[in-house]
């Protein structure tokens, strides 16, 4: 069931798709910004640490620093302090700040639009570059998070583990009007049913699509 042909694979993730958009109406980017610079500085205190948090905190620094100079030039010991409740904030301000840095230099201090552009930015990989492509610029990208991972793996449209093998396979499946919202109702999906130890299968939507590929089968199912 998994891994037909190409085009059965393409067929059944667009029925996914489907039930997922039924499912989840109105779904969105669990972080809040309001512009590609905001966006980046939110997908970098978001590493191991939830959403929720990273709103509560990017909710007042967000007023306070407008610009990548902003947060290039702050005493580094105070913006360690304001993002301390995210958690590994020695490193996440380093990155912050130096990321900011190359954006004054070399870009003017605008988030560049283009993926090779993105990757040269100190801390961010082609998960978070994709997310921002997605989502702050309206461009056709997939990033695989774990959610991402996790579930598109447990519904057979990959067979890899690794994320850029992953992203390489659901771009085969999906089509580029898609790509974005995908990875937003999958991210839901993965944190309200196909969870990461117990997936809740007995009442998710996709099931009559999904080999649950990986998934332990209960006692019952092994009957």
């Amino acid at each position: 069931m998994a891994f037909r042909s190409l085009q059965s694979r393409k067929k059944r993730t667009q029925d996914i798709i489907k039930i997922l958009k039924k499912t989840y109406p109105n779904t969105r980017l669990a972080l809040n910004y309001s512009n590609p610079l905001e966006l980046l500085i939110a997908l970098i205190l978001a590493a191991r640490c939830t959403d929720e948090r990273v709103n509560q905190v990017t909710a007042k620094l967000f007023k306070k620093y407008r610009t990548a100079k902003d947060w290039a030039s702050v005493d580094r010991a105070v913006l360690e302090q304001e993002i301390r409740s995210t958690g590994f904030f020695r490193q996440k301000a380093a990155a912050i700040q130096n990321c900011a840095q190359v954006l004054v230099e070399k870009f003017g201090g605008r988030v560049p639009d283009k993926l090779e552009d993105l990757l040269t930015l100190p801390g961010v990989g082609r998960k978070t570059a994709n997310i921002l492509l997605g989502n702050a610029f309206g461009k056709p990208a997939i990033g695989v998070d774990t959610h991402v991972a996790r579930v598109s793996y447990r519904l057979g449209l990959t067979k890899n583990t690794d994320p850029d093998k992953i992203e390489t396979d659901l771009a085969q499946l999906i089509p580029d009007k898609d790509k974005v919202q995908y990875c937003l109702l999958i991210q839901r999906h993965g944190r309200e049913i196909c969870v990461a130890r117990k997936p809740k299968c007995e009442i998710c939507p996709l099931n009559p699509l999904c080999p649950k590929q990986g998934v332990k089968k209960s006692s019952r199912e092994r009957k």
